[in-house]
Protein backbone atom coordinates (compact mmCIF):
# COMPACT_ATOMS: atom_id res chain seq x y z
CA UNK A 1 0.00 0.00 0.00
CA UNK A 2 1.35 3.43 -0.58
CA UNK A 3 2.79 5.45 2.25
CA UNK A 4 1.09 9.24 2.45
CA UNK A 5 -0.31 11.41 4.96
CA UNK A 6 -3.75 10.55 4.30
CA UNK A 7 -2.80 6.71 5.00
CA UNK A 8 -4.06 5.08 8.09
CA UNK A 9 -0.89 3.89 8.82
CA UNK A 10 0.90 6.88 8.22
CA UNK A 11 1.43 7.92 11.89
CA UNK A 12 2.99 4.70 12.61
CA UNK A 13 5.45 5.37 9.41
CA UNK A 14 6.28 8.89 10.89
CA UNK A 15 7.06 7.38 14.24
CA UNK A 16 9.43 4.82 12.68
CA UNK A 17 11.16 7.14 10.19
CA UNK A 18 11.79 9.35 13.92
CA UNK A 19 12.97 5.99 15.19
CA UNK A 20 15.37 5.44 12.40
CA UNK A 21 16.87 8.84 12.44
CA UNK A 22 17.75 9.34 16.23
CA UNK A 23 14.74 10.68 17.75
CA UNK A 24 14.99 13.82 19.90
CA UNK A 25 13.07 16.10 17.92
CA UNK A 26 14.60 14.26 14.60
CA UNK A 27 16.85 17.11 14.10
CA UNK A 28 19.58 15.50 11.93
CA UNK A 29 21.68 14.82 14.78
CA UNK A 30 22.62 11.56 16.01
CA UNK A 31 24.09 9.36 18.60
CA UNK A 32 27.22 7.96 17.96
CA UNK A 33 28.76 7.18 21.25
CA UNK A 34 27.71 3.44 20.40
CA UNK A 35 30.12 0.92 18.95
CA UNK A 36 30.03 -0.25 14.58
CA UNK A 37 29.05 -3.47 13.91
CA UNK A 38 29.72 -3.06 9.97
CA UNK A 39 33.69 -2.96 10.11
CA UNK A 40 34.00 0.64 8.92
CA UNK A 41 35.89 2.80 11.61
CA UNK A 42 34.09 5.25 13.30
CA UNK A 43 36.64 7.52 13.22
CA UNK A 44 38.26 9.59 15.84
CA UNK A 45 38.41 9.33 18.39
CA UNK A 46 38.57 5.66 19.06
CA UNK A 47 39.85 4.76 15.89
CA UNK A 48 41.71 6.31 12.89
CA UNK A 49 44.66 8.14 12.43
CA UNK A 50 44.56 11.84 14.13
CA UNK A 51 43.38 14.69 11.39
CA UNK A 52 46.02 16.30 9.28
CA UNK A 53 47.68 19.19 10.63
CA UNK A 54 45.24 22.53 10.00
CA UNK A 55 48.01 24.67 10.65
CA UNK A 56 50.90 23.28 8.03
CA UNK A 57 49.85 26.08 5.57
CA UNK A 58 50.68 29.16 7.92
CA UNK A 59 54.83 28.48 6.84
CA UNK A 60 53.45 28.94 3.52
CA UNK A 61 51.10 31.54 3.72
CA UNK A 62 53.57 33.79 5.96
CA UNK A 63 56.29 33.45 3.43
CA UNK A 64 53.70 34.75 0.60
CA UNK A 65 52.75 37.48 2.40
CA UNK A 66 53.55 38.14 6.03
CA UNK A 67 51.72 40.99 6.60
CA UNK A 68 48.09 39.53 5.34
CA UNK A 69 48.87 36.63 7.56
CA UNK A 70 49.04 38.62 10.41
CA UNK A 71 46.00 39.61 9.64
CA UNK A 72 44.66 36.53 9.40
CA UNK A 73 45.88 35.39 12.78
CA UNK A 74 44.78 38.23 14.44
CA UNK A 75 41.24 38.10 13.69
CA UNK A 76 41.78 33.83 13.52
CA UNK A 77 44.30 33.17 16.18
CA UNK A 78 43.31 29.45 16.95
CA UNK A 79 45.69 26.36 16.42
CA UNK A 80 43.85 23.53 17.19
CA UNK A 81 41.41 21.97 14.62
CA UNK A 82 38.60 19.17 14.51
CA UNK A 83 36.96 17.50 11.52
CA UNK A 84 33.47 18.35 11.56
CA UNK A 85 30.00 16.50 13.49
CA UNK A 86 28.78 13.14 12.11
CA UNK A 87 25.38 14.02 11.57
CA UNK A 88 22.71 13.00 9.46
CA UNK A 89 21.86 16.20 7.40
CA UNK A 90 18.47 16.37 6.14
CA UNK A 91 18.50 18.12 2.99
CA UNK A 92 17.08 21.90 2.53
CA UNK A 93 14.09 22.46 0.48
CA UNK A 94 16.20 23.46 -2.83
CA UNK A 95 17.72 20.36 -2.20
CA UNK A 96 14.80 18.06 -2.50
CA UNK A 97 13.88 19.91 -5.18
CA UNK A 98 17.25 19.67 -7.00
CA UNK A 99 17.17 15.91 -6.50
CA UNK A 100 13.52 15.23 -7.11
CA UNK A 101 13.89 17.32 -10.58
CA UNK A 102 17.14 15.23 -11.21
CA UNK A 103 15.44 12.08 -10.16
CA UNK A 104 12.87 12.50 -12.26
CA UNK A 105 12.82 15.09 -14.33
CA UNK A 106 9.81 14.39 -16.38
CA UNK A 107 7.20 13.91 -13.68
CA UNK A 108 8.10 16.80 -11.53
CA UNK A 109 5.22 18.60 -11.17
CA UNK A 110 5.61 21.75 -9.05
CA UNK A 111 8.69 23.30 -6.52
CA UNK A 112 8.33 21.99 -2.55
CA UNK A 113 8.41 25.25 -1.61
CA UNK A 114 4.79 25.82 -2.61
CA UNK A 115 3.99 22.51 -0.60
CA UNK A 116 6.27 22.61 2.17
CA UNK A 117 7.14 25.70 4.81
CA UNK A 118 10.19 27.45 4.82
CA UNK A 119 12.37 26.37 7.72
CA UNK A 120 12.99 28.02 10.74
CA UNK A 121 16.18 30.39 10.14
CA UNK A 122 19.34 31.29 11.69
CA UNK A 123 21.02 34.64 10.71
CA UNK A 124 18.93 34.46 7.86
CA UNK A 125 20.67 31.25 7.02
CA UNK A 126 19.31 27.17 6.98
CA UNK A 127 21.20 26.04 9.77
CA UNK A 128 21.37 22.04 9.71
CA UNK A 129 20.39 21.98 13.41
CA UNK A 130 17.15 23.53 12.42
CA UNK A 131 16.04 21.31 9.49
CA UNK A 132 14.10 19.16 11.26
CA UNK A 133 10.75 16.69 10.20
CA UNK A 134 7.47 17.99 12.32
CA UNK A 135 3.88 17.60 11.87
CA UNK A 136 4.28 20.86 9.85
CA UNK A 137 6.17 19.80 7.36
CA UNK A 138 6.36 16.54 6.88
CA UNK A 139 2.74 15.84 5.86
CA UNK A 140 2.82 18.59 3.38
CA UNK A 141 6.28 16.85 2.00
CA UNK A 142 4.84 13.52 1.47
CA UNK A 143 1.49 15.18 -0.08
CA UNK A 144 3.85 16.89 -2.66
CA UNK A 145 5.88 13.38 -3.03
CA UNK A 146 2.20 11.03 -3.59
CA UNK A 147 1.29 13.59 -5.84
CA UNK A 148 4.24 12.88 -7.84
CA UNK A 149 4.24 9.16 -7.33
CA UNK A 150 1.01 9.13 -8.73
CA UNK A 151 2.27 10.73 -12.13
CA UNK A 152 5.01 8.55 -12.07
CA UNK A 153 2.94 5.49 -11.92
CA UNK A 154 -0.35 6.91 -13.80
CA UNK A 155 1.70 8.37 -16.94
CA UNK A 156 5.32 7.47 -17.23
CA UNK A 157 5.90 4.21 -14.91
CA UNK A 158 8.57 2.88 -17.68
CA UNK A 159 11.14 5.54 -16.60
CA UNK A 160 11.22 3.56 -13.31
CA UNK A 161 10.94 0.26 -13.94
CA UNK A 162 10.51 -0.88 -18.16
CA UNK A 163 8.81 -4.43 -17.10
CA UNK A 164 5.97 -5.12 -19.24
CA UNK A 165 4.88 -7.97 -16.84
CA UNK A 166 4.09 -8.05 -12.87
CA UNK A 167 5.49 -11.56 -12.94
CA UNK A 168 8.83 -10.53 -14.80
CA UNK A 169 10.67 -10.66 -11.45
CA UNK A 170 14.15 -10.10 -12.61
CA UNK A 171 13.51 -7.28 -14.37
CA UNK A 172 11.22 -5.60 -11.26
CA UNK A 173 14.07 -6.17 -9.11
CA UNK A 174 16.79 -4.88 -11.33
CA UNK A 175 14.68 -1.73 -11.85
CA UNK A 176 13.98 -1.09 -8.20
CA UNK A 177 17.64 -1.59 -7.85
CA UNK A 178 18.81 1.28 -10.06
CA UNK A 179 15.95 3.51 -8.84
CA UNK A 180 16.66 2.84 -5.18
CA UNK A 181 20.43 3.66 -6.11
CA UNK A 182 20.06 6.75 -7.68
CA UNK A 183 17.61 8.27 -5.08
CA UNK A 184 20.21 7.23 -2.58
CA UNK A 185 23.30 8.46 -4.41
CA UNK A 186 24.58 6.00 -4.45
CA UNK A 187 24.86 4.78 -0.85
CA UNK A 188 21.88 2.32 -0.62
CA UNK A 189 23.23 -1.27 1.24
CA UNK A 190 22.08 -4.20 -0.19
CA UNK A 191 19.97 -4.94 2.57
CA UNK A 192 18.06 -1.54 1.76
CA UNK A 193 17.76 -2.54 -2.00
CA UNK A 194 16.45 -6.21 -0.99
CA UNK A 195 14.30 -4.92 0.85
CA UNK A 196 12.76 -2.23 -1.68
CA UNK A 197 13.09 -4.67 -4.13
CA UNK A 198 10.91 -7.08 -2.54
CA UNK A 199 8.40 -4.68 -1.31
CA UNK A 200 8.15 -3.78 -5.44
CA UNK A 201 8.42 -7.11 -6.21
CA UNK A 202 5.42 -7.78 -4.10
CA UNK A 203 3.39 -4.38 -4.90
CA UNK A 204 3.33 -5.65 -8.89
CA UNK A 205 2.12 -8.66 -7.89
CA UNK A 206 -0.91 -7.52 -6.12
CA UNK A 207 -1.69 -4.36 -7.89
CA UNK A 208 0.12 -4.16 -11.08
CA UNK A 209 3.29 -2.53 -12.42
CA UNK A 210 2.12 0.81 -12.89
CA UNK A 211 0.63 0.76 -9.25
CA UNK A 212 3.69 -0.75 -7.94
CA UNK A 213 5.44 2.16 -9.27
CA UNK A 214 3.92 4.71 -7.41
CA UNK A 215 4.18 2.61 -4.64
CA UNK A 216 7.94 2.74 -4.61
CA UNK A 217 8.52 6.13 -5.86
CA UNK A 218 6.27 6.83 -2.72
CA UNK A 219 8.28 5.05 -0.16
CA UNK A 220 11.44 5.82 -1.80
CA UNK A 221 11.23 9.86 -1.95
CA UNK A 222 9.68 9.57 1.83
CA UNK A 223 12.17 7.10 2.86
CA UNK A 224 15.53 8.79 5.32
CA UNK A 225 17.80 7.41 2.83
CA UNK A 226 16.31 10.14 0.49
CA UNK A 227 15.56 12.98 2.15
CA UNK A 228 18.90 13.17 4.54
CA UNK A 229 22.49 12.89 3.76
CA UNK A 230 24.65 10.45 5.55
CA UNK A 231 27.64 11.39 7.22
CA UNK A 232 28.51 8.82 9.79
CA UNK A 233 29.95 6.23 7.05
CA UNK A 234 34.29 6.90 7.64
CA UNK A 235 37.32 5.12 6.94
CA UNK A 236 39.89 4.21 8.92
CA UNK A 237 41.12 7.60 9.05
CA UNK A 238 37.92 9.74 10.20
CA UNK A 239 37.25 10.68 6.49
CA UNK A 240 34.25 10.30 4.59
CA UNK A 241 33.96 7.86 1.86
CA UNK A 242 33.87 8.36 -1.50
CA UNK A 243 30.06 8.69 -1.76
CA UNK A 244 29.46 10.67 0.88
CA UNK A 245 32.06 13.05 0.44
CA UNK A 246 30.80 13.95 -3.43
CA UNK A 247 27.43 14.35 -1.78
CA UNK A 248 28.88 16.66 0.73
CA UNK A 249 30.78 18.68 -1.86
CA UNK A 250 27.52 18.79 -4.47
CA UNK A 251 25.57 19.74 -1.81
CA UNK A 252 27.35 22.03 0.30
CA UNK A 253 28.53 24.03 -2.79
CA UNK A 254 25.74 23.61 -5.14
CA UNK A 255 22.14 22.26 -3.69
CA UNK A 256 22.10 19.27 -6.09
CA UNK A 257 22.96 15.55 -5.78
CA UNK A 258 26.36 14.03 -7.72
CA UNK A 259 23.86 13.04 -10.64
CA UNK A 260 22.83 16.65 -11.51
CA UNK A 261 26.37 17.76 -12.15
CA UNK A 262 27.21 14.67 -14.46
CA UNK A 263 29.42 13.90 -11.64
CA UNK A 264 30.67 10.18 -10.30
CA UNK A 265 33.88 8.92 -7.59
CA UNK A 266 35.73 8.11 -10.41
CA UNK A 267 36.89 11.41 -10.52
CA UNK A 268 39.81 13.22 -8.85
CA UNK A 269 38.57 15.05 -6.10
CA UNK A 270 40.52 18.41 -7.55
CA UNK A 271 38.64 17.40 -10.92
CA UNK A 272 35.15 16.87 -8.74
CA UNK A 273 35.28 20.45 -7.19
CA UNK A 274 36.68 21.90 -10.02
CA UNK A 275 33.69 20.98 -11.99
CA UNK A 276 31.06 21.62 -9.29
CA UNK A 277 32.42 25.12 -8.90
CA UNK A 278 32.41 26.16 -12.73
CA UNK A 279 28.54 24.95 -12.67
CA UNK A 280 25.88 27.19 -13.02
CA UNK A 281 24.03 25.40 -9.85
CA UNK A 282 26.71 26.36 -8.11
CA UNK A 283 26.46 30.18 -8.97
CA UNK A 284 23.28 30.10 -8.72
CA UNK A 285 23.79 28.71 -4.75
CA UNK A 286 25.74 31.90 -4.36
CA UNK A 287 23.59 34.53 -5.44
CA UNK A 288 20.99 32.58 -2.58
CA UNK A 289 23.81 33.26 -0.19
CA UNK A 290 24.28 36.84 -1.07
CA UNK A 291 20.20 37.19 -1.39
CA UNK A 292 20.63 35.75 2.65
CA UNK A 293 23.39 37.45 3.77
CA UNK A 294 22.31 40.89 2.67
CA UNK A 295 18.70 39.60 3.67
CA UNK A 296 16.67 40.49 0.90
CA UNK A 297 13.16 40.07 1.68
CA UNK A 298 10.58 38.07 -0.82
CA UNK A 299 8.61 40.69 -2.61
CA UNK A 300 5.26 39.96 -0.32
CA UNK A 301 7.53 40.12 2.61
CA UNK A 302 8.98 43.91 2.24
CA UNK A 303 6.16 45.47 4.75
CA UNK A 304 6.48 49.08 3.48
CA UNK A 305 2.90 51.33 4.23
CA UNK A 306 0.85 51.20 1.35
CA UNK A 307 -0.91 54.80 2.49
CA UNK A 308 2.40 56.02 2.77
CA UNK A 309 4.56 54.53 -0.07
CA UNK A 310 1.84 54.20 -2.73
CA UNK A 311 4.43 53.55 -5.18
CA UNK A 312 6.14 50.13 -3.61
CA UNK A 313 3.66 47.77 -5.32
CA UNK A 314 4.51 44.10 -4.92
CA UNK A 315 5.02 44.15 -8.88
CA UNK A 316 7.71 47.11 -8.21
CA UNK A 317 9.23 44.54 -4.89
CA UNK A 318 9.65 41.91 -7.59
CA UNK A 319 11.20 44.03 -10.09
CA UNK A 320 13.43 45.45 -7.82
CA UNK A 321 14.62 41.64 -6.20
CA UNK A 322 14.73 40.54 -9.83
CA UNK A 323 16.98 43.50 -10.57
CA UNK A 324 19.76 42.58 -8.11
CA UNK A 325 19.71 38.67 -8.52
CA UNK A 326 20.17 40.11 -12.60
CA UNK A 327 23.11 41.78 -10.85
CA UNK A 328 24.42 38.95 -9.12
CA UNK A 329 23.97 36.79 -11.84
CA UNK A 330 26.81 38.82 -14.07
CA UNK A 331 28.93 39.35 -11.48
CA UNK A 332 29.15 36.15 -10.05
CA UNK A 333 28.72 34.05 -13.50
CA UNK A 334 32.39 34.61 -14.37
CA UNK A 335 35.84 32.44 -14.03
CA UNK A 336 36.94 34.32 -10.87
CA UNK A 337 34.18 36.41 -9.45
CA UNK A 338 35.32 38.99 -6.55
CA UNK A 339 33.60 40.93 -4.01
CA UNK A 340 34.77 44.12 -4.86
CA UNK A 341 33.34 43.98 -8.52
CA UNK A 342 29.73 43.68 -6.31
CA UNK A 343 30.25 46.11 -3.39
CA UNK A 344 32.00 48.96 -5.45
CA UNK A 345 29.75 48.64 -8.51
CA UNK A 346 29.46 51.40 -10.48
CA UNK A 347 26.64 50.31 -12.46
CA UNK A 348 23.26 48.43 -11.33
CA UNK A 349 20.18 47.09 -13.20
CA UNK A 350 16.81 48.82 -13.59
CA UNK A 351 13.14 47.47 -15.23
CA UNK A 352 10.70 49.38 -16.18
CA UNK A 353 8.93 49.17 -12.69
CA UNK A 354 12.35 50.08 -11.12
CA UNK A 355 13.60 52.81 -13.39
CA UNK A 356 11.83 55.75 -10.68
CA UNK A 357 13.73 54.53 -7.87
CA UNK A 358 17.18 55.54 -9.91
CA UNK A 359 15.79 58.70 -11.92
CA UNK A 360 16.11 56.43 -15.06
CA UNK A 361 14.59 55.94 -18.18
CA UNK A 362 14.54 51.96 -19.11
CA UNK A 363 11.97 50.32 -21.15
CA UNK A 364 12.99 46.13 -20.81
CA UNK A 365 13.64 43.99 -17.56
CA UNK A 366 17.03 44.01 -15.90
CA UNK A 367 18.68 46.56 -17.88
CA UNK A 368 22.26 47.56 -16.79
CA UNK A 369 22.19 51.37 -15.84
CA UNK A 370 25.19 53.61 -14.87
CA UNK A 371 24.57 54.76 -11.25
CA UNK A 372 25.50 58.27 -10.21
CA UNK A 373 28.93 58.20 -8.94
CA UNK A 374 27.94 60.63 -6.16
CA UNK A 375 25.01 58.91 -4.95
CA UNK A 376 25.46 55.29 -5.53
CA UNK A 377 28.54 52.20 -5.15
CA UNK A 378 27.66 48.82 -5.36
CA UNK A 379 25.15 46.60 -4.23
CA UNK A 380 24.72 47.95 -0.56
CA UNK A 381 22.84 50.90 -2.92
CA UNK A 382 20.52 48.82 -4.88
CA UNK A 383 16.74 49.54 -3.44
CA UNK A 384 15.98 45.52 -3.11
CA UNK A 385 18.97 45.81 -0.15
CA UNK A 386 17.86 48.87 1.39
CA UNK A 387 14.53 48.81 1.15
CA UNK A 388 15.22 45.34 3.29
CA UNK A 389 15.80 47.04 6.06
CA UNK A 390 13.40 50.08 5.65
CA UNK A 391 10.36 50.74 7.05
CA UNK A 392 7.26 50.26 7.53
CA UNK A 393 7.33 54.12 7.59
CA UNK A 394 10.16 55.44 7.96
CA UNK A 395 13.81 54.99 6.95
CA UNK A 396 14.46 53.04 10.27
CA UNK A 397 18.35 54.05 10.69
CA UNK A 398 19.05 52.16 13.64
CA UNK A 399 17.90 49.03 11.57
CA UNK A 400 20.23 49.71 8.95
CA UNK A 401 22.76 50.15 11.24
CA UNK A 402 22.19 46.83 13.38
CA UNK A 403 22.13 44.77 10.17
CA UNK A 404 25.67 46.59 9.03
CA UNK A 405 26.98 45.96 12.09
CA UNK A 406 26.04 42.38 12.69
CA UNK A 407 26.21 40.99 9.64
CA UNK A 408 28.35 43.27 7.41
CA UNK A 409 31.04 44.06 9.93
CA UNK A 410 30.81 41.09 12.18
CA UNK A 411 31.13 43.42 15.49
CA UNK A 412 29.79 42.52 18.52
CA UNK A 413 26.53 43.72 19.47
CA UNK A 414 24.14 42.78 22.57
CA UNK A 415 20.23 43.37 22.90
CA UNK A 416 18.79 46.71 24.59
CA UNK A 417 18.86 46.50 27.97
CA UNK A 418 15.54 45.05 29.41
CA UNK A 419 12.98 48.10 30.21
CA UNK A 420 14.99 50.24 27.81
CA UNK A 421 12.74 52.00 25.88
CA UNK A 422 13.69 52.29 22.26
CA UNK A 423 11.00 54.81 20.79
CA UNK A 424 12.63 57.43 18.83
CA UNK A 425 10.93 61.03 19.88
CA UNK A 426 9.60 62.76 17.55
CA UNK A 427 11.48 66.23 17.62
CA UNK A 428 10.20 69.20 15.81
CA UNK A 429 12.67 70.63 13.19
CA UNK A 430 15.20 67.77 13.88
CA UNK A 431 16.95 65.19 11.43
CA UNK A 432 16.24 61.14 12.26
CA UNK A 433 19.93 61.41 12.65
CA UNK A 434 19.80 64.55 15.81
CA UNK A 435 16.44 62.11 16.79
CA UNK A 436 18.56 59.46 17.69
CA UNK A 437 22.01 60.88 18.24
CA UNK A 438 19.83 62.94 21.16
CA UNK A 439 18.30 59.32 22.28
CA UNK A 440 21.76 57.64 22.92
CA UNK A 441 23.90 59.31 23.46
CA UNK A 442 24.31 58.27 27.15
CA UNK A 443 24.65 55.10 28.83
CA UNK A 444 23.48 52.35 28.50
CA UNK A 445 23.01 52.70 24.95
CA UNK A 446 25.60 54.86 23.68
CA UNK A 447 27.96 51.43 23.84
CA UNK A 448 26.70 49.79 20.96
CA UNK A 449 25.32 52.72 19.23
CA UNK A 450 28.77 53.91 18.81
CA UNK A 451 28.53 50.83 16.28
CA UNK A 452 25.43 51.03 15.11
CA UNK A 453 24.51 55.02 14.36
CA UNK A 454 27.58 55.29 11.96
CA UNK A 455 26.42 52.83 10.09
CA UNK A 456 22.72 53.90 10.05
CA UNK A 457 24.17 57.91 9.25
CA UNK A 458 26.05 56.86 6.12
CA UNK A 459 23.04 55.35 4.68
CA UNK A 460 20.77 58.00 5.22
CA UNK A 461 20.86 59.56 1.81
CA UNK A 462 18.26 56.87 0.64
CA UNK A 463 14.57 57.15 1.77
CA UNK A 464 12.49 53.91 2.39
CA UNK A 465 12.53 52.50 -1.38
CA UNK A 466 15.76 52.86 -1.92
CA UNK A 467 15.65 56.36 -3.81
CA UNK A 468 18.91 58.75 -3.79
CA UNK A 469 17.68 61.73 -1.35
CA UNK A 470 19.81 65.27 -0.48
CA UNK A 471 16.75 66.19 2.34
CA UNK A 472 14.32 63.89 4.47
CA UNK A 473 10.68 64.03 4.60
CA UNK A 474 10.13 67.60 6.49
CA UNK A 475 12.37 69.05 3.74
CA UNK A 476 15.72 69.00 6.19
CA UNK A 477 19.07 68.78 4.96
CA UNK A 478 20.79 64.87 5.22
CA UNK A 479 23.71 64.43 6.78
CA UNK A 480 25.46 61.36 5.98
CA UNK A 481 28.71 61.96 7.06
CA UNK A 482 30.76 59.33 9.39
CA UNK A 483 33.72 59.49 11.73
CA UNK A 484 34.37 56.39 13.52
CA UNK A 485 37.98 54.94 15.55
CA UNK A 486 37.32 50.90 16.10
CA UNK A 487 38.46 49.60 12.94
CA UNK A 488 41.96 47.92 12.88
CA UNK A 489 43.51 50.35 10.38
CA UNK A 490 42.87 53.40 12.46
CA UNK A 491 40.55 56.25 12.18
CA UNK A 492 37.96 56.79 9.42
CA UNK A 493 36.32 59.69 8.28
CA UNK A 494 33.87 59.96 5.51
CA UNK A 495 31.80 63.34 4.38
CA UNK A 496 29.22 60.78 2.33
CA UNK A 497 27.75 57.28 1.92
CA UNK A 498 29.84 56.49 -1.20
CA UNK A 499 32.67 57.33 0.19
CA UNK A 500 32.07 55.40 3.82
CA UNK A 501 31.15 52.29 1.34
CA UNK A 502 34.48 52.46 -0.61
CA UNK A 503 36.20 53.00 2.34
CA UNK A 504 34.86 49.74 4.57
CA UNK A 505 33.98 47.46 1.61
CA UNK A 506 38.21 47.57 2.07
CA UNK A 507 38.79 47.22 5.32
CA UNK A 508 40.22 43.84 7.03
CA UNK A 509 37.09 43.82 8.97
CA UNK A 510 34.77 44.11 6.73
CA UNK A 511 36.77 40.73 4.90
CA UNK A 512 37.06 38.56 7.58
CA UNK A 513 33.74 39.06 8.05
CA UNK A 514 32.43 37.89 4.53
CA UNK A 515 34.67 35.01 5.32
CA UNK A 516 32.69 34.41 8.08
CA UNK A 517 29.68 34.56 6.38
CA UNK A 518 30.34 32.28 3.66
CA UNK A 519 31.84 29.67 6.14
CA UNK A 520 28.29 30.32 8.41
CA UNK A 521 25.80 29.86 5.06
CA UNK A 522 27.57 26.89 3.47
CA UNK A 523 28.48 25.29 6.80
CA UNK A 524 25.15 25.10 8.13
CA UNK A 525 26.80 26.60 11.32
CA UNK A 526 28.32 29.19 13.50
CA UNK A 527 32.08 28.75 13.13
CA UNK A 528 34.03 27.64 15.97
CA UNK A 529 37.44 28.48 18.18
CA UNK A 530 38.63 24.81 16.41
CA UNK A 531 37.35 26.31 13.15
CA UNK A 532 39.77 29.10 13.17
CA UNK A 533 42.90 27.26 11.19
CA UNK A 534 39.92 27.09 8.43
CA UNK A 535 38.94 30.76 8.23
CA UNK A 536 42.55 31.81 8.56
CA UNK A 537 43.11 29.81 5.48
CA UNK A 538 39.81 31.13 3.66
CA UNK A 539 40.46 34.49 4.72
CA UNK A 540 44.21 34.49 2.84
CA UNK A 541 43.15 32.79 0.04
CA UNK A 542 39.98 35.14 -0.61
CA UNK A 543 42.18 38.20 0.37
CA UNK A 544 45.24 37.72 -1.27
CA UNK A 545 46.62 40.72 -3.14
CA UNK A 546 43.33 42.60 -2.43
CA UNK A 547 41.59 40.07 -5.11
CA UNK A 548 38.39 39.42 -2.65
CA UNK A 549 38.17 35.97 -4.96
CA UNK A 550 34.98 34.23 -3.64
CA UNK A 551 36.15 31.03 -5.02
CA UNK A 552 39.27 31.35 -3.96
CA UNK A 553 37.22 30.86 -0.01
CA UNK A 554 35.19 28.12 -1.21
CA UNK A 555 37.70 26.24 -2.66
CA UNK A 556 39.72 26.44 0.46
CA UNK A 557 37.02 25.20 2.65
CA UNK A 558 35.77 22.30 0.26
CA UNK A 559 39.47 21.05 0.59
CA UNK A 560 39.82 21.37 4.45
CA UNK A 561 39.70 18.32 7.17
CA UNK A 562 36.59 19.93 8.54
CA UNK A 563 34.80 19.55 5.14
CA UNK A 564 35.88 16.17 4.26
CA UNK A 565 36.83 14.34 8.45
CA UNK A 566 34.42 13.52 10.79
CA UNK A 567 34.78 12.92 14.25
CA UNK A 568 32.96 12.00 17.69
CA UNK A 569 33.83 15.71 18.83
CA UNK A 570 30.16 17.62 19.40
Amino acid sequence: MRISATTPGFALWLSLLVACIGGGGCNGSIDTDHPRTDGISPGLPGGGSPLPDPNVGDDEMRAQDPELFDVATHYFPGTSAAGGKKRLFRLTRAQLDLTTQTLLPGSYTESVTTAMPRDPLQTNYEYSDNLSWNGANLTPYASWVSAIAQNVGSTKPETVAACASATDVACLEQGSDAFVTRAFRGVATPEQLDRFSSFFVTSAAARGVPEAVTDLVDVTLTSPGYVFRDEVLTDGSGALLPAQRLQNLTYTLADAPPEALALTTAAAPEAQLDAVLASTLARDKLIRFFVAWLEIREPADFGLAANIFPEWTEQVASAAVQDTKAFLARELGGPTPSLKSITQASDAFASPETAFLYGANVTTNATPIATAPMERLGIFTQPAVVASHSGPTTTRLIKRGVFFTRKVMCLPLGNPPPGIDTTIPETPNATERQRIETLTANQPCAGCHTFINPFGFMQQSFDPLGRFRTRDEAGLPIDPSISIDFLDEGPLSAQTGVDALRALTDTARFKQCFTRQLFRFYMGRDEAPTDDPLLRQMYFAFAKDDRQDILAALRTLAGSPTFSQRTEMP
